[in-house]
């Protein structure tokens, strides 16, 4: 465990790291992108309302909300695509410029959590491929 990382998550522009999903199969269906795009926003540390502070990753999907990584590949592939694939870093500061200071992060109680999907699942694939290489993220 790195003990730099033991920390609530922030909506702080500082504290997100860019994953860059440029070499994703369908990268090219995101528009508008840039040149690095579509991007993925995560983070590690713990949740707010965790009081076990357990480290964790997590996603900023577009309404704002932090979701586990774990719960994250869960979800629908189109809803990933639709909530958490950002085209551009200008859209990821935009919103992170909209935020409150305090991260609010989707708990699974919430509605029911939902079930991954049967097959290959690329996007998971270029995620952990990006996070990979050195120098995928522009901020980290």
């Amino acid at each position: 465990m790195d003990i730099d990382k033991l920390r609530s998550i922030t909506n702080n522009y500082r504290d997100v790291r860019l994953i860059s999903l440029r070499d994703w199969k369908r990268a090219q269906e995101i528009v508008p992108r840039d040149v690095g795009g579509p991007y993925l926003v995560c983070q590690e540390g713990y949740d707010p309302r965790d009081l076990r502070m357990d480290l964790d990753e997590f996603v900023l999907s577009k309404s704002g909300k932090w979701v586990s990584l774990g719960l994250f590949f869960k979800l629908p592939r189109e809803t990933r695509r639709q909530e958490f694939i950002f085209g551009t870093a200008a859209e990821v500061m935009d919103l992170l410029q909209s935020l409150p200071s305090n991260a609010t992060v989707f708990h699974p109680g919430e509605p029911p959590p939902p079930q991954p999907e049967p097959g290959e699942d690329d996007l998971k694939a270029a995620f952990l491929a990006a996070k990979q290489t050195p120098g995928s993220s522009p901020t980290g």
